[in-house]
Parts: C-alpha cells; sequence; structure tokens
C-alpha cells in the first residue's frame, strides 16, 4: 500500500507542477489536478493538507535539483571564465530540458511572498560574484550580474519556447554565453 500511495503522490506533484506552469498557481485548484490525476480531491488530502504544501514540496525539489546543477557548474573548472560558461550553459539546459520546473520557479519567485524560502540556487550563483567582484574581475554589482544571468537565460527560454527563436539550443548557449561574458567580465 506504501508504494501505491508514493507513485500516487508523485503523480499529484507531476500534475501539479504542468497546471502550476501553466495556469498559475492561483487560477489552479486542487479539484484540477485531482482530474488530471484521475482520483478524487479528497484523494490528494490523504497526500497534502493544502496547495500550498503541494507548492512547497515542489519548491523544494526543485530547488534542491537546481542547486546541485550549480554546484556541479561551479566545481567544474578552476578557471572562473569556464565557470561563468558553465552556469550560463547549465541554466539554459535545465530550462530548455525541464520548461515546467523552470516556469514554476520563475513563477514562484514572481508571484509568492512567503513563507520565505533559504538555500535558492541563485545564492551559489551569487557567492561566486561576490568572489569575482572581490577579485576586480567583474564588471557591476554581483546583485546585477545575477539578475543578468538569470534575467536573460529567463527571456531566452520564453522567446525559445515562443518560437521567437529560431536558433537551435547549441547557438544560443554560445551567443548568450559571449554576450553575458563581455558585458560582465
Amino acid at each position: 500500500m506504501g508504494e501505491k500511495r508514493s507513485d500516487t503522490k508523485e503523480k499529484i506533484l507531476e500534475s501539479a507542477l504542468k497546471l502550476f506552469s501553466k495556469k498559475g498557481f492561483r487560477e489552479t485548484t486542487i479539484k484540477d489536478i485531482a482530474k488530471d490525476v484521475g482520483i478524487t480531491e479528497g484523494a490528494i488530502y490523504r497526500h497534502f493538507t493544502s496547495k500550498d504544501e503541494i507548492i512547497q514540496e515542489l519548491l523544494t525539489s526543485i530547488t534542491k535539483e537546481m542547486r546541485e546543477i550549480i554546484s556541479e557548474a561551479l566545481s567544474s573548472s578552476d578557471k572562473e571564465e569556464e565557470i561563468l560558461e558553465n552556469i550560463i550553459n547549465s541554466l539554459i539546459d535545465y530550462a530548455f530540458s525541464k520548461p515546467e520546473s523552470f516556469r514554476f520557479l520563475n513563477l514562484y519567485h514572481l508571484l509568492k511572498d512567503s513563507p520565505k524560502v533559504t538555500n535558492l540556487p541563485g545564492e551559489l550563483i551569487l557567492k561566486f560574484l561576490n568572489n569575482l567582484k572581490a577579485k576586480g574581475k567583474l564588471k557591476t554589482y554581483p546583485e546585477i550580474a545575477l539578475a543578468m544571468i538569470t534575467g536573460s537565460v529567463e527571456r531566452v527560454f520564453i522567446f525559445k519556447e515562443r518560437k521567437f527563436l529560431k536558433y537551435k539550443t547549441p547557438e544560443i548557449k554560445r551567443e548568450l554565453t559571449q554576450a553575458l561574458k563581455r558585458a560582465l567580465l
């Protein structure tokens, strides 16, 4: 029975992620999630106490996944320029390979005021950028550099998703990485 519950819980999370990333948090109801999974609303409440708990579990999972990816990029080289490239490429790869997770994280940051979230993936990047600034290698404030990196990846993701960008992913990665390196270093 425990295995079935785990499977159902996973289906609830997958459905919620899909619906939240398409419709938003407010517009997605427990009823919508239950219908998408093919279960009753009551079945959802056997796994989660509220929609907010589902959101929090997704946020925790996605944040952990992104921290791992960024940590890997940060330890990928001894050369700071290569590390920056790897961070940008990792973010682009994540956005294109897990669009619902990427959209969810962006929606969460744009629309959610509480609860306070700690250990966000951007904190790792900011630490790296603060180090570059301390060494005199960063042309702007670390927070502005972080905004430029994450904002650029987000915008490129949206443009690609809406078919405004017709280029292949390797070309996009190369061009965005080069543009950000020129602007930041």
